[in-house]
């Protein structure tokens, strides 16, 4: 897509926001790589590696890579999180320890990497209370994500959008931080998919009655949430479990997936941000939106993604065709660029069309 075109699809795209029929769907690594992208200890890996070689990884990919080395995982693919989280909750012989040690594991990983000694004390006091910290608050205690001088909080333009509903498969509560920090009071929805739900704060629960509004917007954590580490969308069994449960769940009254949501998936314009298509993130995910898009029916939608590295370089053009091709069939146009320039663009001809 050229840039003429980029920008008559957000133009298009803009115009729908006030009706609000545009939905943001955020990945979890997408701030997961934005705040370890600013841990030295970890960039200096990944800097070692020619970006175009077959070994070059992610931010995310090497942080799995570090976990996998920390639990002695012992197979070749270390940097596939969806595997090495099958391998852990096997070894474990209990899942929800596993998921709770895989949080523990990111709060140690982000306090043992911190060197500033600015935020030394901070950092002493957040290890006394450890296991009384989600990774959420000890990213923000520690002003994570770090952005240069003049460089917005990609959220935090998302939040200042007027939207009632977001849907994100990230398990920590940044977007609900980002809506707070611009005045307004999200309601964040767990997916309980794998139970949990009695033992949750009822605030947290699937409201059929709730009626989103661009002040009050809903959340919908559709991989769950890490104050219920049960609920936690990870391994590659828990991706098959969960869409498992979605397809077979009966209940017409309160549904695993609330019916609000499900009916704004198949009408909504929904812009999916910070996915790799490799991925069990992303895989499971887009299955579970066909389930409830009605194909010609359901208005065109964005997937926002960087281009994928081919065998060979004179691949490129034939595989980026062969997507193209795929997601075209299913409603879908494929923009390559990354998630953060793609929501400073579309924030810009949000301002541009309201000035």
């Amino acid at each position: 897509m050229d840039i003429e075109e980029e920008i008559d699809h957000l133009s298009d795209l803009v115009t729908f926001i006030n009706e609000g029929v545009v939905i943001p769907i955020i990945s979890n690594s997408f701030r997961v790589e934005e705040i370890f992208r600013n841990i030295k200890e970890l960039t200096d890996k990944i800097a070692k590696i020619p970006k175009y070689s077959d070994e070059y990884l992610t931010v995310n990919e090497q942080l799995t890579k570090e976990w996998a080395e920390s639990i002695n995982y012992p197979m070749p693919d270390d940097h596939n999180l969806a595997r090495v989280a099958q391998y852990h909750q096997v070894s474990e012989k209990d899942i929800l320890l596993a998921k709770t040690k895989y949080l523990r594991f990111l709060n140690s990983c982000l306090l043992n990497m911190n060197k500033e000694a600015e935020y030394e004390d901070i950092v002493s006091q957040l290890k006394m209370r450890l296991q009384e910290r989600t990774f959420s608050d000890i990213a923000s205690q520690l002003d994570y994500p770090r952005f240069p001088p003049g460089v917005d909080d990609p959220l935090r333009l998302l939040a200042k959008l007027p939207l009632p509903i977001y849907v994100t498969t990230s398990y920590h509560s940044f977007l609900e931080r980002a809506l707070e920090a611009e005045n307004k009071k999200p309601r964040a929805q767990v997916c309980f998919w794998s139970g949990g739900k009695s033992r949750a704060k009822a605030e947290h629960w699937p409201d059929p009655d709730f009626e989103p509004t661009p002040l009050n917007p809903a959340v919908y954590h559709l991989y769950g949430l890490e104050n219920y580490p049960q609920t936690l969308v990870l391994s590659e069994d828990d991706f098959m479990n969960f869409l498992i449960s979605v397809a077979e769940d009966t209940n017409t009254q309160n549904p695993i997936v609330p019916l609000k949501l499900r009916e704004v998936l198949a009408e909504s314009r929904l812009v999916l941000l910070g996915y790799q298509m490799q991925d069990w993130e992303f895989r499971a995910l887009f299955r579970f939106i066909l389930k409830f898009r009605k194909n010609e029916l359901s208005p065109r939608s964005t997937v926002i993604q960087l281009k994928p590295r081919p065998k060979k370089v004179e691949d490129e053009k034939r595989s980026l065709a062969y997507l193209l091709q795929y997601f075209d069939k299913k409603q879908f146009d494929v923009e390559w660029t990354s998630a953060e320039e793609y929501i400073q663009k579309f924030w810009d001809e949000w301002n541009k069309y309201n000035s």
